[in-house]
Parts: C-alpha cells; structure tokens; sequence
C-alpha cells in the first residue's frame, strides 16, 4: 500500500513538472538556473512518458529505466541548485522526491512477478 503512495505522489511531482514545462511556466527558471529555454519542452515531454512508463505493467525494463532516469534527474536537479549558489532549501522538493522514488522502487521489488 505504501508503495502505491509513494508512486503515486512521484508520479504526481513528475507529471505536474511536465506539464508545467511544456506550457513554458519553468523556461525562466530553467534558464537562471544555466538552461537553454528549449530544455523545458524536452524534459516537459521525458516527465510525462516517465511517469507513463513506471505505470505500464507490460515491460518491467521500461519501469527500470524510466525510475533510473527519474533519478538522475532529481540528482541533476538538486545538483544544479546547490552549484549555482542557491541555498540548500532549493535542493530540498528535489531530494524528498528522489527518497520518494528510491523507496518506490526499493519496495516495486518486493511484489513485482518477473
């Protein structure tokens, strides 16, 4: 059960990031924080077809990958705000995110029938 809520508050983070970056309501931030302005129109569309792949029971390698780069975008993005000089603060949404969706996946394990 725990698992599904943490999914499912992971998957409501990512989907409402992109959807806020395809209607270009994170370009400016994106560009302070060294982004080009195009980059909200990629990661908009890489958001949502991860969130459709850790919900797609079919292929458990497309769930894999798309948790791995989850990942690696909350690093990069907590990265990025702790390099540039932002206060520690900023970083925070971004790691609760990713304890989020290690323990998601970390519990996936459990139940999963590979």
């Amino acid at each position: 059960m725990i698992q599904l809520v943490l999914q499912g508050l992971v998957a409501f983070v990512f989907l409402a990031a992109g959807v806020f970056n395809l209607a270009g309501m994170m370009t400016e931030e994106m560009v302070r924080l060294g982004y080009p302005g195009y980059f909200t129109t990629i990661i908009g569309v890489a958001y949502i077809i991860g969130v459709i792949c850790i919900y797609q029971p079919r292929f458990a390698f497309l769930q894999d990958w798309a948790f791995g780069a989850m990942a690696a975008t909350l690093v990069g993005a907590a990265g990025t705000h702790i390099l540039i000089g932002d206060p520690i603060s900023s970083a925070t949404p971004a790691i609760g995110t990713l304890a989020a969706l290690v323990a998601t996946y970390a519990l996936r394990g459990r139940f999963r029938e590979d």
